[in-house]
């Protein structure tokens, strides 16, 4: 079993997948020995209510941020072609609060998800990216699920059989402090045009079970990371730019490590190698 931040969150909770039957029998059902409480097929009808618990994680976790998925993003993009993977309990543990916080439908005693993660196939063999993390650490603070999220995505890696990982994110977005527990970020594009945020950086990492079990929380194993040799202020649109411009000339970019907060502003600590 793997050592975490918080490893209540593995004793209290249950795992599920959501995947189509074809796609799970690639799936590894016990990553680091977790067993597989739930799969949930999205070709049934039965499984209508859970989806919809499904994108009600998702809107209480980034509707605040006016980014919640349409549903169809979901089937598109990750039920059909990838994977969700999450923590969840049974219904029949919510509070009555907690019931109605979900919009769980009355009758309901199928499993509540707190958390998920969202990765889709590559062409590149071993090759995946992230589309979505979402826990509810925050909406429900008394539940102490402090670390949901970073214990989700590196347990989900797990499962998936990842070996190198893309991933795209804003500059000011708290989500890095997750990424970045996964080692040294190494960067494809720090001004990205092709998004509808152009502020956004494009990122990659190798995985084995060792970075995965960093960032989940195991206190005995440290990442090496690179020394930084400037530091990237997240609304510095013209730095941005110009690292940008020599990542296209062929330099080597890298994302060192979590933001620091200075003054109202957002760091980050980066390496350049020409």
């Amino acid at each position: 079993m793997i050592r975490t931040y918080n490893d209540a969150i593995l004793e209290q909770y249950g795992a599920f997948v959501v995947s189509t039957p074809t796609n799970f029998s690639v799936l590894n059902p016990t990553p680091f020995d977790i067993p597989l409480q739930w799969h949930i097929d999205p070709l049934r009808r039965s499984s209508g209510d859970f989806l919809n618990l499904l994108q009600r994680l998702d809107s209480l976790t980034f509707g605040p941020e006016g980014m919640p998925m349409d549903k169809w993003v979901f089937y598109d993009c990750a039920e059909l072609p990838g994977f969700i993977y999450g923590f969840a309990t049974p219904a029949s543990e919510l509070t009555p609060s907690e019931r109605e916080t979900f919009g769980v439908p009355d009758g309901y005693q199928g499993p509540v998800p707190f958390s998920m993660y969202i990765a889709i196939p590559m062409h590149e063999e071993g090759a995946w990216f992230g589309h979505n993390l979402a826990s509810l650490n925050r909406t429900f603070p008394e539940r102490n699920l402090h670390h949901l999220g970073s214990i989700t995505k590196a347990v989900s890696l797990k499962a998936y059989g990842a070996e190198r990982f893309f991933g795209a994110t804003q500059w000011t977005s708290g989500a890095i402090h997750i990424h970045s527990k996964f080692g040294p970020l190494d960067l494809y594009t720090t001004y990205t045009p092709a998004h509808s945020m152009p502020e956004t950086l494009t990122y990659g990492f190798p995985i084995n079970d060792e970075v995965l079990r960093a960032a989940a929380g195991d206190p005995d194993i440290v990442l090496e990371r690179p020394e930084p040799n400037l530091i990237l202020d997240a609304e510095d649109i013209e730095g941005m730019k110009r690292l940008q411009e020599q990542i296209e000339d062929g330099g080597q970019v890298v994302l060192v490590n979590a933001p620091t907060y200075e003054d109202g502003r957002t760091l980050h600590s980066i390496h350049r190698e020409s």
